[in-house]
């Protein structure tokens, strides 16, 4: 019996529905073997059809192939979240699923894409329209106890995140290392900046200090969630103030010298890298001590202006001071800081 013939025999005496027959020529390779894909959908995070009122029903496209009724299908078919599609050509299979609401607008969406050698089972989490999420791992640098070391291991009792600049939020560590990573917020389709710092045990035994930190970019997708895991890497600090010289024997304070703020940068000596680019980090002038507590182990050379309006009034430029940094080794307000000299420009 014809290939096509069967299946459509099977479908007729099958106990369910949800049996469509597809017609196309498939996509990709023609090695392999042919088969059927069943879809299964929920409704991000993890809803059923029962929690989606709103859902009148499912719309599968798959380019270059003709499905039945358009593409459009109930969101439960005899009691399953999904539908199956028979007799594809083996191959690579792009995908786009949209949840259609009453008003003929798509009110979740998910694709990706199947390769079919034989039956495929393709599970989706449909997310809001035009929102997706990202789930973040994390791993930690190898230490004396373990090349891969856990929460424990690199001393690590807790995590703060901040995707985009706003709000810190709290996260186990451990969820970071199993079971895919921790979900962020819905997001919007595009590119998104994320910071994690892992807090601990100092070298000092002052709890809840930086140990950790880790930075970068992902990039969601609407429908489309992704994985993506940051590498922390230890980190240190210190802790600056400055005093303002006209000569060798005149101090002058902050209003005397008539500064409107500080500009502080840092160099490392290994990387070449200024820590905060060419723009520098503004601070008050009399804001100091000032504490950087993310920084990469290694000797820094420290560069401090002090500025009326755009114009440098004092620094330390000609001669830069050259510190230190200690992995786990942190410093506090309380801790003291080391003082740079800043002389007179004009």
């Amino acid at each position: 019996m014809n290939a096509r013939i069967l299946a459509a025999f099977l479908c007729l005496t099958a106990a369910s529905t949800g049996c469509i027959i597809i017609d196309g020529d498939g996509g990709g390779s023609q090695q392999g073997r042919a088969g059927d894909v069943t879809f299964l959908w929920t409704f991000a995070p993890n809803g059923r059809c029962s929690d989606v009122p709103d859902v009148k029903n499912i719309q599968i496209s798959i380019p270059g192939e003709a499905l039945h009724n358009g593409g459009v299908y109930a969101c439960n078919t005899a009691g399953v979240d999904g539908i199956v599609l028979h007799d594809f050509a083996p191959g690579s299979y792009p995908y786009t699923i949209r949840a259609i609401g009453y008003d003929g607008a798509t009110l979740f969406e998910g694709r990706g894409t199947f390769l079919v050698n034989g039956d495929v089972r393709v599970n989706i989490d449909l997310t809001p329209n035009g929102m997706s999420y990202a789930l973040v791992s994390w791993y930690f640098p190898p230490n004396t106890y373990s090349n891969n070391p856990s929460c424990s291991q690199a001393g690590v009792t807790s995590i703060k995140a901040q995707i985009d600049g706003g709000e810190w939020v709290s996260l186990n560590c451990a969820d970071g290392m199993s079971n895919g990573g921790v979900e962020t917020p819905w997001l919007a389709d595009g590119v998104h900046t994320i910071q994690m710092v892992a807090y601990g045990r100092d070298l000092a035994g002052r709890d809840g200090m930086p140990l950790y930190n880790t930075s970068g970019t992902f990039t969601t997708s609407a429908g489309s969630p992704r994985s993506e895991s940051f590498r922390f890497f230890a980190v240190g600090g210190m802790s600056l103030r400055w005093e303002l010289w006209d000569s060798s024997t005149t101090r002058r304070t902050c209003a005397e010298a008539g500064l409107t703020g500080m500009l502080i940068n840092m160099k490392n000596l290994e990387t070449g890298e200024m820590v905060y680019g060419s723009a520098g980090d503004p601070q008050s002038c009399t804001g100091a001590p000032i504490l950087y507590q993310y920084l990469k182990p290694g000797r820094y050379e420290v560069y401090i202006r002090g500025m009326k309006g755009s114009v440098i009034a004092y620094s330390n430029e000609d001669l830069p001071d050259v510190l230190t940094v200690r992995a786990f080794e942190q410093k506090t307000v309380s801790d003291t800081a080391y003082t740079v000299a800043l002389v007179r420009e004009f």
